[in-house]
């Protein structure tokens, strides 16, 4: 991910918009549709030299900064609090528990990582990924999963899921759905 898409992406996060809401705050914010702002979002494309503009007004910050300079970084976010808190926060009602016996740890200790009181040894850092099942070279003191625009958590995979079949046209669905059927259908 380029610099100015995890920017803009921190940006919003630090302004508090849900993650759901990021496309259309950005759309409103440069007025354009919402295709074009999940685009941006997604990363790779090329931002119009207008879009740039208006994101930096809109922040207060320079052009050229959001181009070129790493915002989370910059504003010494601690990453490893913001990703347990965007891992933690997504799980199912009562999955806090869980999560804590998986890991050999009192459901305490778990706030108190959320809360930057204590940080997880490497061990548990490992133990984490695992369970959230991140990528094997993620490292959550330096990789910003916060600003991931995919779901990581279960019950944030379910969510998407759902949104995502409750969009299709039921031409689409009527199309999917044998495919689908045969994927779920052997859990």
């Amino acid at each position: 991910m380029d610099d100015v898409t995890l920017n803009i992406r921190f940006l919003l996060w630090r302004e508090g918009v849900g993650r759901g809401e990021w496309g259309a705050k950005l759309a409103s914010l440069l007025g354009c549709d919402i295709r074009r702002s999940q685009e941006i979002l997604g990363g790779g494309v090329d931002l119009q030299p207008k879009e740039l503009a208006l994101i930096a007004k809109a922040y207060k910050i320079g052009v050229n900064e959001l181009r070129t300079q790493n915002l989370v970084s910059k504003e010494n976010v601690d990453v490893l609090a913001a990703n347990i808190r965007h891992l933690i926060d997504g799980l199912a009602h009562g999955q806090r528990k869980h999560f804590a016996a998986e890991l050999g740890v009192d459901v305490t200790t778990v706030s108190r990582w959320s809360s930057s009181a204590q940080r997880p040894t490497k061990t548990k850092l490992k133990r984490i990924c695992d369970y959230f099942g991140l990528p094997l070279a993620t490292n959550l003191e330096d990789d910003p999963v916060f600003l991931s625009l995919d779901p990581v958590t279960g019950s944030e995979m379910k969510s998407w899921l759902h949104e995502q079949i409750e969009g299709l046209d039921a031409d689409t669905l009527r199309n999917l759905f044998p495919a689908l059927q045969r994927l779920l259908k052997g859990r």
